[in-house]
């Protein structure tokens, strides 16, 4: 999956960082550019079971 959006790029890469997905960047930090997901990695799939969804306000 692929991602250009800078806030979706930097939280993409915190989420490498903490080893919960495999990805590749094609900017440094900061600058734009995208972001490919290759995997979500075993420790992103058990954390994603206690993540909760965003609801939307009344």
């Amino acid at each position: 999956m692929v991602f250009t959006a800078m806030e979706d790029v930097e939280a993409l890469r915190i989420l490498r960082d903490g080893g919960w997905i495999k990805a590749t960047f094609s900017a440094a930090p900061g600058t734009p550019g995208s972001a490919t997901v290759t995997e979500l990695t075993p420790l992103g799939r058990f954390a994603m079971q206690f993540v909760q969804p965003d609801q939307e306000a009344p």
